[in-house]
């Protein structure tokens, strides 16, 4: 598995739990509000990490692009 397989291995995880805590968040699962922000807080790192990951491909695409 090369980088990149890895790396939309991981943002397809990422994306799925991001939905699993969002729907949680609006059927009201959150029993309290400590557990709610623990899972907003989830959510957020989960989108940042995303990001990062977005990132990484778009600098490997350009080095890439510019070694050829």
């Amino acid at each position: 598995m090369d980088w990149l397989e890895t790396t939309e291995f991981l943002l397809k995880q990422y994306r799925k739990r991001k939905q699993e805590l969002s729907d949680m968040l609006a059927s009201g699962g959150a029993k309290d509000y400590p557990q709610y922000q623990r899972i907003v807080g989830e959510i957020t790192g989960l989108e940042f990490a995303e990001q990062e990951i977005l990132d990484l491909h778009k600098r490997m695409r350009v080095e890439h692009e510019d070694g050829e």
